[in-house]
């Protein structure tokens, strides 16, 4: 019998793991893959990865993915809680579609869970009286700091 292989892949949503400013932690995608030889494969430290042309397929659909929702990534209007969560369900729904049509194959290579991670900012309000006195408080903070 076939040994069936996990490989846990984070798609970090924005592509900049590495250049987080101040420790925030940027939303992230965390798909776990199932499967076999051929489609994975193992490291040189012998853990199990997704075979280089998969891994070469899913960093493709990553790509694509990140041109495809910049803008609404980027421009999540705060007080709109409705559209900003329909903006992340968007995302989330479309890779798993591009994942099962691009990527997975049957009795090789499935798609076990997608799980999310980071910091998700879906609703903040800056028009309130409290939070507008408070953003005016920390503009008029010393500047010796």
């Amino acid at each position: 019998m076939t040994e069936v292989l996990t490989v846990i892949r984070e798609f970090d949503v924005f592509g900049n793991a590495g250049q987080t400013p101040y420790g925030i932690d940027t939303p992230k995608i965390n798909a776990q893959f199932v499967g076999i030889s051929p489609a994975m494969a193992f490291d040189t430290n012998n853990q199990p990865k997704l075979a280089r042309a998969n891994e070469r397929k899913l960093r493709d659909i990553e790509d694509g993915l990140r041109r495809e929702f910049h803008d609404k990534m980027a421009a999540l209007d705060g007080n709109d809680l409705a559209q900003n969560l329909q903006a992340i369900q968007d995302l989330i729904t479309t890779f798993k579609s591009r994942l099962e049509q691009e990527l997975l194959s049957d009795n090789q290579l499935e798609l076990e869970s997608l799980t999310m991670n980071g910091e998700w900012l879906t609703y903040w309000q800056d028009n309130a009286p409290l939070a507008k006195t408070k953003a005016q408080q920390q503009e008029n903070l010393p500047q010796d700091f």
